[in-house]
């Protein structure tokens, strides 16, 4: 995380910011489900999200597996919520999944993906 916090210092710009790939910071959380939340705050706050891979785990640091975006450690829900909180309005890119014999190109995954972020947009927003 020092490295990230570090990265957006660099050139202090507008212009200047993350791919923020939640899932491959996740990995580097010692507790995903408990600090992602944070992380997504800090940088949006910043503005320094430019864009999301919205993808899942289970486990963390030197320990974890990919997960379908509904299995892993992170609540999904809340997580979309901390990016409303920060104003991030940007895209929420599904990212990869595990792979399934019978789906080689992953095209089912990528479809699941797809449907439930726009499912948690629709739940989130109705909050108001």
């Amino acid at each position: 995380m020092e490295g990230l916090k570090r990265f957006i210092t660099i050139q202090e710009s507008p212009y200047h910011g993350l791919n923020l790939c939640q899932g491959t910071v996740s990995e580097m959380l010692r507790r995903p489900g408990e600090e992602i939340y944070d992380v997504i705050r800090y940088f949006g706050s910043r503005k320094k999200i430019f864009n999301v891979h919205f993808r899942n785990i289970r486990g963390g640091l030197g320990n974890f597996q990919e997960t379908y975006i509904d299995e892993g450690d992170v609540d999904m829900l809340k997580a979309l919520r901390v990016y409303k909180e920060v104003g991030y309005d940007g895209m929420l890119m599904p990212d990869h999944v595990p792979s399934l014999d019978v789906d080689p190109d992953g095209s089912r995954q990528f479809s699941y993906t797809l449907g439930y972020i726009k499912a948690l947009i629709r739940a989130v927003d109705a909050e108001g």
